[in-house]
Parts: structure tokens; sequence; C-alpha cells
């Protein structure tokens, strides 16, 4: 995405000054970025799917409007989330090195570390437990925590949600789970999903991810010297 640059090109060209000093507010500049990146990202996606409808009806695919829809949907939420958290850094960073610099660490972290991560902090908590005399987190508690986390990850919440389009909730949790946490998961999810590993607490994430970057930024932003 190029929202990692939407206000840095402009801090560093000078074209900021010259923005604001027109009636318009530092506010006014973030939502502005924030419409307009948005727009192009749901330009983007509407006509990369438009381009699929069209292919699979003429080449006579089974296409299920009822899965089709949703995920164009999910697909623009995750689009508009990742043009957040990129003007949020923008708005952060004093440099466009910054926000390059940023970027690159924030997408290794959610397309690499991420998953180190998650099974590192359980093991963590039960190694701590173990200093101080307590027991640790049983099995079934450590997979659901680190379930949990692995959540935390946009990318990981959209793969889910996109997963239950076409199968049941539980296999949608499970399906990019490792043995160990299937078989400590299977049982209890049979019964009931926890309320955290909701359909409807998965788009709060990524809610979350839209709006915070964004927040962040601009209250960064409006008391950074220009």
């Amino acid at each position: 995405s190029t929202s990692y640059g939407a206000i840095t090109d402009e801090r560093e060209s000078g074209a900021i000054k010259l923005l604001l000093s027109l009636p318009n507010s530092r506010l006014d500049v973030v939502v502005g970025k924030v419409i307009g990146r948005s727009a192009v990202v749901t330009a983007s996606v509407l006509v990369g799917f438009v381009v699929t409808f069209i292919v699979l009806i003429t080449t006579g695919a089974a296409l299920e409007l009822d899965s089709f829809a949703p995920q164009i949907l999910l697909t623009l939420m995750l689009g508009v989330a990742f043009g957040s958290i990129g003007l949020g850094i923008s708005a952060l960073a004093n440099s466009n090195r910054e926000a390059t610099l940023a970027t690159m660490g924030l997408y290794l972290m959610f397309a690499v570390l991420w998953g180190a991560v998650t099974r590192g902090i359980p093991r963590i908590i039960n190694a701590g437990a173990d200093q101080i005399g307590f027991s640790g987190l049983s099995d079934t508690a450590s997979a659901e925590l680190t379930l949990f986390l692995s959540y935390l990850n946009p990318l990981r919440a959209y793969e889910t949600l996109s997963a239950e389009l076409y199968l049941d909730s539980v296999q949608a949790r499970l399906v990019t789970a490792d043995f160990t946490q299937q078989q400590a998961l299977a049982p209890s999810f049979s019964d009931s999903l926890p309320p955290y590993f909701s359909a409807g607490a998965l788009v709060l994430i990524l809610l979350i991810w839209t709006v915070a970057p964004v927040i962040l930024g601009y209250y960064s932003f409006q008391k950074a010297d220009l």
C-alpha cells in the first residue's frame, strides 16, 4: 500500500505547510487521506472481483453468490484496515525512511513472526508460573490463548472469517491450527465457541485495526513540529 507515504511525502516536499495554510486543520488532512486511500482500495478490490466474476460466469464455473458477496466485503475490510495502518504509520513517522522501515517491520511481524510470538507467550507464562511454584496453563487454555493471540493479526482474522464462508464455525477456527491445538480445542469447541472466537469478535478486531492506527497517527501528527 502507498498509504505509508500519504503524509510523510508531503512533509518532506513541504506541501503540507501549503495545505495547512489553507482553511484545513490537521484533522481535515488525516480524515481526507483516510477517505481518499479507502476509496482507492475499494475501487481496486471491486474491479478485481468484477473481473473474477465475469471470468467465472463466462467459463461456466460454479459460483456461490451467498459466499462470493461476503468475500468481497471481507476483502474490502482488510484492504481498508491495511490502508489505515499505513496512514497511521505515515502520520506517526517524521520521514519517508522511518515510514518505510516501520511498514516493512510490521509486514514482517504480520506475515512471518506472529506465529512464533503467539506460541511463545503461553510458554513464557508457564515458565514463569513454574519458577514461582504455581501451576501453568492447561493444554486447552494454552491452545486457546495461542489461537486468540493469532487472531489479533488482521491477516489471520480475515483468513478465518473467509474460511467460515465455506466451512462450519469450528472447522474454520481449526483449519490453520496445528495438530496439537486441534486435539486440545476440538472437544471444547464442539459444544460452543467462546464469544472471543466468534465471527463478531473477529470483525471487531478488523475494525479496531481500521480505526486505532488512524487515531494514534492523528494525535502524533497534531503535536508534530512541521
